[in-house]
């Protein structure tokens, strides 16, 4: 019953009143306040700060009412160290106050890259790994037989070796030292005069190989043919001629008087 009363009483209404008006107001109070801290209707225009340096793309930025944050940083050799070389937003587009600006610049100091390149190593393959390392290099060649077309070593601009292990700064010079197969000259002995087996001795000794042997006759015994005498060579021998390594020297090969008559004019070719 007291409770009705209260329902229907001044006092309750009153209250009830007086509690919805401060609703109100909090709730317009709180939207105004939200409103002027968003800055929802406020729209700024982002400075260009591209080509700008560090310092100087933050007084821009923060002239607007924008807050510069360096977010990356990246090296190049031609860059200007500090400089903004990206931004995001881009300049122009339109955003809230107080908004970030996120910007790329340039370091200063070079990173540092491990070289890894071994000796053994495809030449072209290292010449990619070079380029993408940021390395900048020339190519030296130097005589092998084992190692044509592949990596001999890396070194310095003082000689000094590297190993696929070192670090170097991006940008360093270097020498990449490239294995080529060159052809290698022995001089031509005169073979003309001497016996068949000592011929054969020789050209192993010489680093020449036997190639097309003709015979005065067949020889029938191995008695003839260690009497057989080399009688001419194909190339003939000039004193200080030169041939590749592994050249084939072809020989006339003339048995002894006795052996002739015994084989007739016949003539073996192998």
């Amino acid at each position: 019953m007291r409770l009705l009363r209260f329902f229907i009483s001044r006092v309750f209404w009153v209250q009830l009143g007086l509690a919805a008006v401060l609703g109100l107001v909090g709730f317009v109070a709180l939207n105004v306040g939200l409103r002027g801290f968003t800055r929802h209707s406020e729209r700024i225009a982002v400075p260009a700060v591209v080509g700008l340096d560090r310092a100087g793309a933050a007084v821009a930025l923060e002239a607007a009412g924008l807050r510069p944050v360096v977010i990356d940083s990246l090296y190049n050799a031609k860059g200007q160290p500090g400089a903004v070389v990206e931004q995001d937003p881009g300049a122009g587009v339109e955003v809230k106050g107080t908004r970030n600006v996120y910007l790329t610049v340039y370091r200063s100091t070079p990173p540092s890259e491990r070289l890894e390149i071994e000796e053994g190593l495809d030449a072209g393959v290292a010449r990619i790994l070079l380029d993408v390392k940021g390395f900048d290099f020339r190519e030296r060649y130097e005589p092998t037989d084992e190692l044509a077309g592949l990596v001999l070593g890396v070194r310095d601009l003082r000689g000094d070796s590297l190993g696929p292990g070192d670090r170097l700064p991006k940008g360093a010079e270097l020498v990449l030292v490239i294995g080529e197969r060159i052809e290698r000259q022995v001089e031509l002995p005169d073979f003309v005069g001497l016996s068949f087996l000592e011929a054969l001795d020789r050209i192993e000794t010489a680093e020449l190989l036997p190639g097309r042997m003709r015979w005065s006759a067949l020889p029938t015994n191995g008695q003839d043919t260690a009497l057989a005498v080399i009688s001419s060579q194909l190339p003939e021998y000039v004193p200080g001629r030169r041939v590749r390594a592994g050249s084939e020297i072809d020989f006339d090969v003339r048995l002894s008087e006795g052996a002739d008559a015994a084989g007739g004019d016949d003539t073996l070719f192998e």
